[in-house]
Formats: C-alpha cells, sequence, structure tokens
C-alpha cells in the first residue's frame, strides 16, 4: 500500500494512534509511546534512518520519556502536587495554612466533614482526636489532596 512508502506518515499516524488509546483507556503511559513515535517520524522526515534503528530510537525515546516525565505528568492532570514541588500553588505556598474557616458538618476523627474556606465549600478531616460540631471554628493546618485538614 502506499502509505506505508512514507515511513514519516506511518511514524506520525502511530504516535496519534498512542494518543487516542491514551485518551480511552485507563492508566497513564501509551502517551510516551506516542512521543516516542513523533520522535522517529520527525528524524525520518529530515534523515532517512534504517527500520532497526528506527526501532531503537522509538524504544529509547519511550521510555526515557515514561521514565523522566510520568510521575510528575501524572500528578499534574490528576490535581494532585506533591509537598515537595516548588509549583507556585496558593495552598503549598502557605496562603490558606493558619486560616480560620467555619464548619458546615461535623467534622470527626476517621469521619470527614464540610467546611467553608472564602466563600468556598471544602471537605475537612482532622487527625486528632476531637470532634468539630457545626458552626465551630477551627484552623487550616494541612492539605491533602482536596481535603483541607483542621484542629
Amino acid at each position: 500500500m502506499a502509505i506505508f512508502e512514507n515511513i514519516t506518515l506511518v511514524w506520525f499516524v502511530a504516535g496519534v494512534l498512542f494518543l487516542f488509546l491514551e485518551v480511552v483507556t485507563p492508566g497513564f503511559f501509551l502517551i510516551f509511546f506516542g512521543l516516542g513515535a513523533w520522535a522517529v517520524a520527525a528524524v525520518t522526515f529530515f534523515a532517512p534512518l534504517p527500520a532497526g534503528l528506527q526501532w531503537v530510537l522509538f524504544m529509547a525515546v519511550s521510555i526515557a520519556s515514561l521514565l523522566m516525565l510520568r510521575k510528575r505528568l501524572k500528578l499534574l492532570f490528576e490535581g494532585r502536587l506533591a509537598k515537595d514541588d516548588n509549583i507556585e500553588d496558593p495552598i503549598f505556598s502557605g496562603q490558606y495554612i493558619g486560616r480560620e474557616v467555619v464548619v458546615l458538618k461535623e467534622v470527626a476523627p476517621g469521619r470527614p466533614g464540610l467546611v467553608e474556606l472564602h466563600g468556598s465549600n471544602w471537605q475537612a478531616r482532622t487527625e486528632g482526636s476531637g470532634t468539630f460540631q457545626e458552626g465551630a471554628r477551627v484552623t487550616v493546618r494541612g492539605l491533602d489532596g482536596l481535603t483541607l485538614i483542621v484542629e
């Protein structure tokens, strides 16, 4: 078939296919094989490579990008950031830590509740042994995902 004669196009379409499969399947790893395919497409666009070298380049770029980028991109796309990341975020920069919030739904150990912070409702939990009743004022001490840790 004529389409398989243009190897650059084949690698590019393979990259698009990996990207599509990433979107429709659970997990987060096929995009890196798409990046590998696009890298081979870019190289073969400028200089022809033997098939063996194309596969080596594909695997090298795919595995390298998987190992270097997966964890960080997964956290970014899931909306979670590691506390040791230096990404500017109001929560981790301390903007809300130490603020007083009002309990809207009882917060007890092992049973998250609801608090209000700057007009928005947040899920909250306590790491202590105390129970906080509706209407109580508590202090934000940390964050776990989108859940405030209060005391």
